[in-house]
């Protein structure tokens, strides 16, 4: 597990599952070319996973 999963929010069960289906959070973030050390990166990839959640229609 890389150092930088330590700087992964606070996750819903359902935010956690996809989170976990790409190897952690610095892989979930690498995927869409940001750094989980940017904050602002960071605020983007939680978008991008509440978008992920909503449109698998779970909203735990």
């Amino acid at each position: 597990m890389p150092a930088s999963d330590a700087l992964q929010p606070p996750l819903t069960p359902a935010e956690r599952e996809i989170v976990k289906s790409y190897g952690g959070w610095t892989q979930f973030l690498f995927s869409f070319g940001l750094k989980p050390w940017n904050d602002e990166d960071a605020d983007e990839g939680m978008q991008i996973l509440k978008a992920f959640v909503s449109e698998n229609g779970n909203s735990d």
